[in-house]
């Protein structure tokens, strides 16, 4: 009776050689998936339109008086913001001597 090379391969192999194709395998998988990944990743993940246009965005500001102007909208808002949540309190009959 003839044997096929598969057969003799399967009855061949020991544990030993097993769990370390297995090791292997586990250890160089997530390497090769990386490598490919980053690989000309320009080419593969680039998606026109994806990224919003830098000149689109909020510009952080540098010099001292674009920063103070920034304070001072932000405060203005704050402001806005409190007088228009004490109006709504006052309407609704609350005081802050009701909280303590």
């Amino acid at each position: 009776m003839r044997t096929g090379f598969i057969h003799r391969f399967i009855h061949s192999v020991t544990r030993t050689q097993l769990e370390t194709a297995k090791f292997g395998f586990y250890l160089l998988s997530p390497i090769l998936v990386m490598y490919y990944v980053g690989l000309n990743t320009d080419e593969k993940f680039n998606l026109p339109g994806f990224w919003p246009d830098p000149t689109t965005l909020n510009q952080i500001p540098k010099e001292p008086h674009e920063i103070q102007a920034e304070v001072a909208r932000i405060r203005r808002a704050r402001a806005e913001k409190r007088a228009r949540l004490e109006a709504k309190a006052h309407e609704l009959g609350i005081s802050q001597d009701d909280d303590e």
